[in-house]
């Protein structure tokens, strides 16, 4: 232990007078002998006693000098000292919360230089975001002190020590101690509120939703309120998890149906439907003109093609024999060809001008396009390139419009060159347009050039 300065005290002494079991007191710089009038005997003692001041062992009764008094032992343990206040001479702890001798530094990891932590820094197991500009860290602000019970205690991971930056729109990087004496980064979540981009810690208060957590909205008080279960009073959708707010409450479903209801007596905050005898779902159900499973996607409640009903069924009547689906995927309800997942192509138009039979948005083809094209061989180039030969190699090889380089299913089979479209047009032909079909041959010889045959086709769509 280094030495301590503490105010000593009392009687500044080198020796003692015992006279018998008793001391006598202060005398001064030199031994004094004392006789027993009972045993007629002398006892001499030199050296001070513990507690007083001492430079070294010799100048101590105990033979040992710590923190600048004489000791009653050596007293070198980790947060330990002899010259306490009011316990002057004895070895005690120190006491929780300080560190007169300094014992319990700090020093910075490796992954730190100059108080700087780069991106390399800490291990947080989640991609960090630092700031061209860096971040600082201050290892000192970490630093312990001793815990009264002979050992240091750091600071934890509560105490910040440099500088905060937003990693993520919900959270934060930040330098904060470990535990051992060491000033880290790693990520933080937010609680509540936002970390923007750009900023430097999360958002305390809130002025519109992208200030909160997506689990979060945005009082009137300016403050992010966890988002509120089904059932619970509401005023908005973004108050609730589900994003719906109906007849006052926080409900598991939109609830637009005609006759939903979301605050029913015992089924507060679920979408029922007074209509049910059971007091289940209410759902809207769709035409089905053409009976082919799939209700009119135009389908609403004002033009006929809807009617609100239990999503259980049965499903409700308009009074013709038309049945009603619960689904509206059927893009010409008047048509039978027309559904969702037909496979066939056609060579004319639905009644309102398009060709997209199977509903899905867009128009296929059914004869490919090769703009320009010609009928060729394909063949590995030098092993590696799929390339379309304009004479053969082997007498009775088909030829095709289109060449492709795949790897080889075999392991280190390398690449193989797949052939595709015998027949095609070689201009743009619209849908229901007839045009000239070519469909490649067969070489009948040796480098000779493929065969080509013409015929009028129309091109059908889907």
């Amino acid at each position: 232990m280094s030495p301590r300065s503490w105010l000593l005290v009392g009687c500044a002494v080198t020796s003692v007078v015992w006279i018998g079991n008793s001391v006598a007191g202060c005398t001064g710089d030199d031994p004094v002998a004392a006789t027993d009038s009972g045993s007629n005997e002398t006892s001499t003692t030199t050296g001070a006693v513990n507690g007083q001041a001492c430079a070294n062992g010799p100048d101590c009764q105990s033979g040992t000098c710590a923190d600048g008094v004489c000791c009653e032992s050596a007293c070198s343990g980790k947060c330990e000292a002899c010259n306490l206040p009011g316990k002057l001479g004895k070895c005690e702890a120190v006491p929780d919360g300080e560190d007169p001798a300094n014992e319990c530094p700090t020093a910075a990891l490796a992954a730190q230089d100059g108080g700087v932590v780069d991106d390399d820094a800490g291990d947080s197991g989640t991609a960090l975001n630092v700031p061209e500009a860096g971040v600082s860290a201050d290892d000192k602000t970490c630093a312990g002190k001793c815990n009264g019970k002979r050992a240091c205690a750091y600071p934890d991971q509560k105490k910040g020590c440099g500088s905060t930056f937003c990693n993520s729109s919900t959270a934060q990087g930040r330098t904060a101690c470990d535990g051992k004496g060491h000033c880290l980064l790693g990520l933080e979540a937010c609680e509540a509120y936002s970390c923007p981009e750009g900023a430097t810690t999360c958002k305390s208060t809130c002025t519109s939703p992208s200030d909160c957590l997506p689990t979060h909205f945005c009082d009137p008080t300016n403050t992010c309120k966890a988002r509120l279960g089904n059932g619970s009073v509401c005023t908005s959708g973004p108050q609730c998890q589900s994003g719906n707010c109906v007849d006052g409450v926080c409900c598991n479903d939109a609830c637009n149906v005609v006759g939903g209801k979301c605050n029913s007596a015992g089924k507060v905050g679920q979408c029922t439907c007074p209509a049910c005898a059971s007091g289940g779902a209410c759902t809207l159900w769709y035409r089905d003109v053409d009976r082919d499973t799939f209700g009119d996607a135009n389908g609403t409640v004002g033009n006929g093609g809807a009617l609100p009903g239990c999503a259980a069924g049965p499903a409700p009547t308009d009074g013709t024999t038309t049945p009603f689906v619960t689904n509206n995927k059927d893009c010409d309800d008047g048509n039978v060809n027309a559904k969702p997942g037909q496979t066939s192509y056609f060579a004319t138009p639905r009644s309102n001008g398009s060709f997209d039979y199977d509903c899905s948005g867009t128009v296929d083809k059914e004869t490919p396009e090769y703009v320009g094209g010609s009928c060729g061989y394909c063949q590995l180039d030098r092993g590696s390139v799929c390339a379309k030969a304009t004479t053969c190699s082997t007498a009775g090889r088909t030829a095709y419009h289109g060449c492709s380089t795949f790897p080889s299913p075999i392991i280190g089979g390398g690449t193989i060159c797949k052939s595709s479209n015998q027949s095609a047009f070689h201009a743009t032909t619209a849908c229901g347009q007839t045009g000239t079909y070519f469909t490649c041959g067969s070489c009948p010889f040796v480098s000779t050039a493929p065969p080509v045959t013409t015929t009028s086709r129309t091109q059908q769509c889907r």
